[in-house]
């Protein structure tokens, strides 16, 4: 909308100044070489009163009935042509401006159409890729959990440790199906109207840190080494502590999903007047997407389904939560002896 606004505005300029730039000539060429003609006609060479101003004059005259004025100034049928010629000259740039804007205006409406078209396709495209995916990741789970309890229920396991093998297994399968659901959930949820933040006063530095260490043991049972640069003075923001929790757990989630042991991850906060900036930062494989393509919709990091498991949707509601924070969340690629980051830029609650 707001590109399609200052493309009216400024050819609505552009197409004023040439009609006015038109006008101008005309009514000079009008002023100094016609109406002199005309006047020349009518006998009286050299009279200056006729002007393209004083057009609007004779058609009053006409109006209010005073014809002594355009008696004398119509006195040949010659004349009159001329006038309605000079009429004619002046009004046509004008509808020509009209018709040339219109036209302007209907190119770009089109133009933006098709383009609102390809988004749209290129949308759904991308939706149904993450609709299979979803159906795939989904349905994996499904058949084991299945085949596992039908093995269990109907008696072929018969040994203790296997049986709680199989168990774990459910368990396991469950929460990833629980994940995933969860994850289709807050996209369709933060992103429909009405919805809105549940905000409170909360301490960023101990809300990150606690965040941080429940997530300590699977890091390092990922074989992921942790540092951690959080101060200990307090900073408090304005924030819906449920989503904003989220945010960072689905970010610290991807670091264990997507990199190898030996992999170092970094949770840093640098300071600015008013503001925070945290890096959630890991040496592993840089992301072969673009920052603007990463945040949309469906979109994940790595094209691979044998190296990534994620619904696609993490980051783009990530990108929401944050948006309608006020705060901002970008990729930076490298940070520092770190291979990538996700920058988080808090705002101070004063």
């Amino acid at each position: 909308m707001d590109k399609l606004k200052g493309f009216l505005i400024k050819r609505l300029i552009m197409v004023m100044i040439i009609v006015v730039a038109v006008e101008m000539l005309l009514g000079t060429i009008l002023n100094y070489i016609l109406f002199p003609f005309i006047w020349y006609l009518m006998g009286k060479p050299g009279a200056s009163d006729l002007s393209v101003s004083s057009i609007l004059g004779v058609f009053w005259g006409i109006i209010t009935g005073n014809n002594a004025y355009v008696y004398n100034a119509l006195e040949t049928s010659a004349v009159i042509a001329l006038i309605l010629f000079s009429l004619l000259l002046i009004t046509i740039p004008i509808v020509a401006g009209i018709m040339i804007y219109a036209g302007l205006v209907t190119k770009q409406v089109e133009q933006l159409e098709l383009e609102r078209e390809k988004e749209r396709k290129s949308y759904e495209s991308k939706r149904n890729l993450m609709l299979s995916d979803f159906a795939h990741d989904l349905r994996t789970p499904i058949m084991t959990i299945g085949g596992y309890a039908s093995a269990i229920t109907d008696g072929m396991v018969k040994d203790d440790a296997q049986e709680k093998e199989y168990l774990e297994a459910i368990a396991a399968k469950s929460k990833r199906m629980t994940e995933l659901i969860t994850m289709l959930f807050e996209y369709v949820r933060v992103g429909s109207e009405g919805f809105a933040l549940a905000r409170k006063n909360i301490e960023l530095h101990a809300f990150l840190t606690e965040i941080i260490a429940g997530f300590y043991s699977d890091l390092e049972d990922a074989g992921i080494s942790v540092d951690i640069d959080i101060p200990e003075e307090s900073f408090y923001i304005s924030a819906d502590e449920l989503h904003l929790k989220r945010v960072i757990e689905n970010l610290i989630i991807n670091i264990i999903r997507h990199n190898e042991a030996g992999t170092k991850a970094g949770f840093i906060i640098k300071r600015a007047s008013g503001v925070e900036f945290f890096a959630i930062a890991d040496s592993g494989v840089a992301i072969q997407k673009s920052e603007e393509e990463l945040f949309e919709p469906f979109v994940k990091g790595d094209d691979s389904r044998s190296k990534n498991t994620g619904s696609g949707l993490g980051l783009s509601v990530a990108k929401q939560v944050m948006d309608m924070h006020g705060f901002d969340i970008h990729l930076k690629q490298p940070y520092g002896s770190y291979t990538k980051a996700f920058i988080l830029k808090f705002i101070e609650n004063v």
